[in-house]
């Protein structure tokens, strides 16, 4: 199995989100370890399903915006999997934020986030705690600024998001929690199936 870790600059973070990179949401608090997650072998669900599991830091929270067109079906999928949700439609945007309580729900919720980050819709979890809220924001785009309503994630002490990047191609988590600090914190926390394999 052979996931590539790679540490990302603190300055890919901007004070003002690009509206078609990095990142496509707000971010408020301390946020010292940006890493991304990669794989060509690997379908990277998978490996954060086993790896969410081994943390077992849950609650989590996930985000993520969808067309009207699903709404029924996510919500049958997610009633029929006892997860909390709730909907929320900024300006022309909907939303869904669950709160997954176990390992099964997160299997049931990863696919469905997994799909929507690779149509380039957001899409992203946070460990323990609910992180995410929204508010207007500036963005940078090919004609200038103007101003969105758009995630904002607010790192608390010991906060990781994860945000699934465009296309899916990878994933990448925003922390400040030291267990994200270096590489071997990062092996160390996956199960000893993916170690084994690495």
């Amino acid at each position: 199995m052979n996931v590539e870790i790679e540490f990302l600059s603190t300055h890919v973070i901007s004070d003002i989100s690009s509206g078609d990179g990095f990142f496509p949401f707000g971010i408020e608090g301390d946020a010292p370890y940006i890493v991304e997650y990669d794989s060509q072998e690997l379908e990277l669900d998978n490996f954060f399903n086993m790896w969410m599991t081994n943390l077992n830091k849950f609650p989590i929270y996930a985000l993520f915006s969808y067309s009207r067109i699903d709404e029924e079906e996510i919500g049958d999928i997610f009633s029929s999997a006892h997860i909390e949700y709730v909907k929320s439609k900024v300006k022309k945007e909907r939303f869904i934020k669950a709160k997954v309580k176990n390992k099964k729900q997160f299997e049931v919720v990863m696919p469905i986030l997994y799909n929507q980050g690779s149509i380039n819709d957001f899409a992203g979890w946070s460990l323990s705690e609910d992180l995410f809220s929204f508010e207007e924001r500036e963005i940078k785009t090919f004609l200038g600024r103007r101003k969105v309503y758009m995630p904002i994630i607010t790192l608390q002490k010991s906060s990781t998001m994860f945000w699934i990047c465009h296309d899916g191609d990878s994933v990448i988590s925003i922390s400040n929690d030291l267990m994200f600090s270096t590489s071997h914190s990062i092996v160390s926390s996956l199960p000893e199936s993916i170690k084994s394999n690495l």
